[in-house]
């Protein structure tokens, strides 16, 4: 693996965002320890792409509400089916791109016991992160349970496993706002979060979700060479809990 110059976060608000301390932890695990970890405060792609263009050396991101689906119409030679992307690499002044929030959903829900598979979603809302999460529920044959929300969830890939019903074994909002934890009334066995603030657990289900989505980036995008070398989600996890 090459290191890159520079790694960290791109979106608005970042500010509560672990994203910078899991690029030092995980790196730290792999030896790597003098990559300069930025906050990147962009409103959208074009400023993104701007910055990049600009910035000498290797760089890596994760990128947040509200450039995911900016970035996937900003770059026209990669494609996702949600229409979003949570990662980006510049190498060599060439642009790779990948979308692990809904894997990384996923791997949190198995990490809890709940497996897709066999199990209902009830979803609130239809931004970038909630398609790529009904993608891969659908992917995985699990049913999935829309109901409306500031943005539609819409028709996709995931539309042949929607039904129509008022009860699910999993709930989630992902309206709730950007830094909380906020959740809205549903009808489900277990409701989850995929929202955090600054008084943050390694317990919190949105925890252990951003530090799967981020372990996948390595995998798929960042250093796919060192797979094997990489820590599991509960390593992350205790590591943060010890960090300052």
């Amino acid at each position: 693996m090459r290191a890159p110059s520079i790694w960290g976060i791109a979106g608005s608000p970042i500010d509560h965002s672990i994203t910078p301390l899991l690029f030092q932890t995980i790196g730290k695990t792999l030896g790597v320890s003098s990559t300069e970890t930025i906050r990147l405060e962009v409103k959208d792609a074009e400023e993104l792409l701007r910055y990049l263009s600009k910035t000498e050396g290797d760089i890596w991101l994760s990128c947040t509400s509200p450039i995911k689906h900016s970035l996937h119409s900003s770059i026209e030679d990669q494609t996702h089916p949600a229409s979003s992307f949570n990662h980006i690499m510049k190498k060599d002044n060439l642009y790779k791109v990948a979308n692990t929030d809904g894997q990384g959903f996923i791997l949190a829900c198995r990490e809890m016991g709940l497996e897709p598979s066999k199990a209902s979603i009830m979803i609130r809302g239809g931004g970038s992160t909630a398609r790529s999460v009904a993608l891969e529920w659908s992917r995985s044959g699990g049913v999935i349970v829309p109901v409306g929300g500031r943005r539609e969830l819409g028709n996709g890939p995931w539309t042949a496993n929607t039904v129509s019903q008022n009860y699910a074994d999993l709930g989630v909002d992902f309206d709730a706002s950007p830094g909380s934890s906020e959740t809205s009334d549903m009808n489900v066995t277990t409701k989850v979060s995929v929202s955090y603030g600054n008084d943050w657990s390694v317990d919190d289900f949105a925890i252990r979700m951003v530090v799967a989505q981020h372990l996948l980036s390595w995998e798929v995008l960042y250093a796919p060479d060192l797979v094997n070398a990489l820590p599991s989600v509960s390593e992350v996890c205790a590591l943060l809990s010890h960090a300052d």
